[in-house]
């Protein structure tokens, strides 16, 4: 049977999850600690983290870190390859740190944007209300101008096969409709943010923007051409 809007299948994470490289993961968490360098930045949460890549690389590093993420069978799989971060099982629309209790709070792989405008701006302004003063939000988000330019219909080999892809653009949200070769399929919907739109969200709960990049690189600015885009804001309310 498809999975509803938004809930991840043992399928995707058969396919898109379990045989990401080192080197990317490396890549992005490399950006990561540019971005919140210890020893200022300490205390980081990663929510949404699926089953922890970001989480035990940062860890490693000597990052004190809690993994946030609503999937049962992720955090599962995240605990029994421990690495050092704490789990904790929560929806982000529920999840509300206690006030500055951290340093970081980030979500990778696009993992912020699924729900209507006012849920999103609420989820984004409890993170920033979970980082002390002078603490940073990552966020890695889908690139509204790629996906404007990218609706149709494509296919692309995996490690387990070729995965069919229909994307559309509605207004500012992105559609994603997968097939899994032998069956199976998923939907996911995102809003998209322009920079502009971002910047003006995030200062209305307190957020700086320090950065707005791509491919993990602060001096490469956003590009019609890559998929992803990167915002570091710091958070200037008392």
């Amino acid at each position: 049977m498809p999975s509803g809007p938004n809930a991840y299948s043992h399928r995707w994470f058969d396919f898109f999850h379990v045989n990401i490289s080192e080197a990317r993961t490396m890549q992005e968490t490399e950006f990561i600690r540019r971005c919140a360098p210890l020893p200022d930045f300490h205390r980081l949460v990663d929510v949404c983290c699926g089953m922890g890549r970001h989480a035990r690389a940062m860890s490693r590093h000597g990052y004190s870190v809690i993994g946030i993420d609503r999937d049962v069978d992720a955090i599962t799989k995240a605990r029994a390859l421990a690495g050092g971060p704490i789990y904790m099982i929560a929806d982000v629309c529920d999840y509300r740190p206690d006030p500055g209790a951290f340093d970081v709070a980030m979500i990778m792989s696009q993992s912020f944007g699924y729900f209507d405008a006012t849920t999103n701006r609420e989820i984004l302004g409890r993170l920033a209300d979970g980082v002390r003063k002078g603490g940073r939000v990552i966020l890695d988000l889908w690139n509204a101008e790629f996906f404007v330019a990218h609706q149709d219909r494509y296919e692309f080999t995996t490690a387990g096969g070729v995965v069919q892809e229909t994307k559309r653009v509605d207004d500012d949200r992105l559609f994603v409709h997968l097939e899994y070769p032998g069956g199976g399929e998923d939907n996911f919907e995102w809003q998209l943010f322009a920079p502009a739109q971002m910047m003006s969200i995030a200062e209305s709960v307190g957020l700086r923007q320090l950065h707005a990049c791509t491919a993990f690189d602060e001096a490469t600015p956003p590009s019609p051409t890559n998929p992803r885009i990167q915002f570091l804001f710091e958070h200037c309310r008392a």
